[in-house]
């Protein structure tokens, strides 16, 4: 009784096995071809963006001066465990190969993500200090504004 019970034991398992791979293969088949047999459908050409690990550098091209770029670093701080983000100096030129470039966004969005500190600086432009301007006021008096000059009834001349 054993040995009959062994062989139809084995017989099954011949019989079902195969017929579970052949609808796993195909089921497999199906979902390559419906899925445009493997390849990448990225339709959209906007980069994607790139998440900034430490220690590495990366570039940002400033906005007052495209010909300018910066290079961005984040480095966590052993003494309290933050991360602190440098930057450097504006550099005139194009990116080297090998420093991937990034967005002035995605660096500010990642420094909020990762509560970390700037040392220097708050935006990445080439040349943010263009110099004092007054601004302008009133209508050639100087500094005082047209505001006062009504007040003092001095604009109706």
């Amino acid at each position: 009784m054993k040995g009959m019970y062994a062989r139809y034991q084995q017989r099954q398992a011949k019989k079902i096995f195969p017929a579970a791979m052949e609808v796993y293969a195909e089921t497999l088949n199906h979902l390559t071809q419906a899925s445009g047999g493997g390849g990448v459908l990225r339709q959209d050409d906007r980069p994607l963006n790139i998440r900034l690990k430490p220690n590495e550098v990366y570039a940002v091209r400033a906005l007052d001066r495209p010909d300018y770029y910066r290079t961005v670093m984040i480095k966590k701080n052993q003494m309290n465990g933050q991360f602190q983000m440098l930057i450097s100096n504006p550099v005139y030129g194009t990116t080297p190969p090998g420093i991937d470039e990034v967005s002035q966004e995605q660096v500010f969005k990642q420094m909020r993500e990762m509560n970390a500190q700037m040392i220097q600086g708050k935006d990445f432009d080439a040349f943010p200090h263009q110099g004092v301007t007054p601004p302008t006021q009133g209508n050639g008096y100087g500094s005082v504004t047209q505001h006062h000059l009504n007040q003092q009834k001095r604009g109706n001349l």
